[in-house]
């Protein structure tokens, strides 16, 4: 897990106005590469900054209300353990429509959200807490039923808001030295969530799985599905476009999940890999596991 911050200090707001620029500006590379959609690099863009205003808020609002960190309690965290504010929820809603109607992203489903958000603002937070950590579907559907939007639809943006709220949950309780935890492949240790991006060291070749709820990392076994965990060999599989990829597809055939898989050693030393870059960079790779019949039940919401 990264490590603890300092609540208030300056560092702190320092060190993260920094890797929002760095993340922001490896996004901004992205544009005009093939297979990259511009919209959508432009959409993240300015969910990360939305996110990230949002978890400045969530800090504030705990520091203000006096709680301190709890770096004794145990994880993974559960909907109990993170409080959803409704003001931070609204503000990343409006900002995630703003977005998708700047850049010509906004569908049908996004717009009955908002409506019925705006009629319902308490209902925000039932939906961020059914879409986090392992998904409350039969919550969501009924939601979907009620609202007249698709779960998909519910699913992304119940989750988007719900990142910054449980990233900042887990920094103020885990602490942190800085060292991978060791995990199953297809847990989150902090927050229980399934793993949305899996990188082969570039040291050792270890298998490091990165939470797109929570942004935790941790040290997985290389040879198990991370979605179901199986470790049978014979249902587990590679989708790539090429075999000098550093990037492709590990699928199984008995969830029919995937995760995309980035090879440190295969890129430019001291290129960081940052999962939402590596989820921006290789939509084409969804687009390939959904022709052969894989699906990806979690989006990668977390953008900071």
């Amino acid at each position: 897990m990264p490590p603890a911050e300092e609540p208030g200090s300056a560092s702190t707001a320092v060190a993260g106005n920094e890797r929002s620029t760095d993340v922001s500006a490896r996004l901004c590379a992205l544009i005009g590469q093939p297979q990259v959609s511009e919209a959508y690099i432009r959409f993240r863009i300015d969910l990360l900054a939305a996110q990230s205003a949002a978890r400045s808020a969530v800090k504030d609002a705990r520091l203000g209300s006096g709680e301190a960190d709890r770096t004794s309690d145990a994880l993974p965290l559960g909907r109990g353990d993170v409080v959803f504010p409704a003001g931070v929820l609204i503000t990343l809603l409006d900002a995630i429509r703003a977005s998708a109607v700047r850049h010509g992203q906004e569908t049908g489903d996004l717009h009955r959200l908002v409506d019925r958000a705006q009629a319902e603002p308490e209902r925000l937070q039932a939906l961020a807490a059914a879409a986090a950590f392992q998904p409350d579907v039969a919550a969501l559907e009924s939601l979907a039923r009620e609202w007249g939007v698709l779960v998909d639809a519910l699913l992304f943006v119940g989750r988007s808001m719900a990142a910054p709220c449980v990233a900042e949950s887990v920094r103020a309780r885990a602490g942190g030295d800085g060292a991978y935890p060791v995990a199953a492949a297809n847990r989150c240790p902090a927050c229980a969530s399934t793993p949305s991006v899996a990188t082969l060291r570039r040291a050792d070749g270890r298998r490091i799985m990165t939470c797109g709820l929570c942004g935790t990392g941790w040290d997985a076994k290389r040879l198990a599905c991370a979605c179901c965990g199986t470790e049978d060999q014979s249902l587990l599989g590679v989708l790539r476009l090429s075999d000098g990829d550093a990037r492709w597809l590990e699928t199984c055939d008995q969830c029919r999940g995937y995760i995309k898989t980035v090879d440190e050693r295969r890129i430019p030393e001291g290129e960081a890999v940052l999962a939402v870059v590596e989820e921006s960079a290789t939509l084409h790779l969804d687009l390939l596991a959904e022709r052969e019949g894989y699906i990806r039940r979690v989006p990668y919401v977390l953008s900071g």
